[in-house]
């Protein structure tokens, strides 16, 4: 899997937010730019898995509009799905099929959170905007599914989702944030004979910010 349908998006939006101007013959930077890193849980929800804690590392570039700003960030946001019962249990039976293994998957997602913020203290922000993921990398880590129904398409390469959430500055420079990233798309691609309903993904994630310029 590539990266060709999200760099494109990716460099325009960020290369747009990170442009100088010109003011009394001196450069100052256009916009805020800075890295963060964090831990990240994203679940499906609807889906017959269980998830596990990960992380999620990036670049945020914000303009600020008074008491607004306006940010574009590029993330990668890393999780693990597990099925909760035996990949064989949502298929047809087949002999020789392998009973007792779950399904147990690792992806790696490159996500383009685009965010409006407003400025309720000199501490505390309150944001909200839309998500564009797409997957960099799907790993079948015991090649269960794989094995049962021919590819590791488990889920959809591509999610679009809400966002909302909270950010506080702790010290100069450092922002610690609090984001729940909610699914407005079907993920589910699976082969899974017995599970045909739509899966959301739904995310949490904690991150700390330093801006750099």
């Amino acid at each position: 899997m590539n990266l060709r349908k999200l760099l494109p998006i990716a460099i325009f939006t960020l290369s747009a937010f990170t442009g100088n101007s010109q003011i009394m013959g001196t450069r100052e930077p256009f916009a805020d730019v800075a890295i963060k890193a964090g831990g990240s849980f994203q679940t499906l929800s609807g889906a017959p898995v269980k998830a596990a804690p990960g992380w999620v590392a990036g670049i945020s570039v914000r303009k600020p509009l008074y008491k607004f700003g306006a940010r574009a960030e590029l993330l990668a946001i890393h999780t693990r799905y597990k099925t909760k019962f035996p990949a064989s249990l949502y298929s047809l039976y087949t002999p020789g099929m392998d009973t007792v293994s779950k399904g147990d998957f690792e992806v790696l997602y490159g996500a383009l959170p685009l965010l409006i913020d407003y400025r309720l203290n000199n501490s505390l922000k309150v944001l909200a905007g839309a998500q564009l993921s797409y997957i960099l990398n799907i790993k079948d880590k015991n090649g269960v599914y794989t094995s049962l129904y021919g590819d590791d398409a488990f889920i959809k390469i591509s999610d679009f989702s809400l966002v909302a959430g909270l950010e506080l500055n702790v010290a100069k420079n450092v922002d610690v944030a609090f984001r729940l990233v909610k699914g407005a798309t079907d993920v589910n691609n699976s082969k899974y004979y017995l599970v045909p309903k739509a899966w959301t993904t739904t995310g949490l994630q904690v991150t700390a910010s330093y801006k750099i310029l």
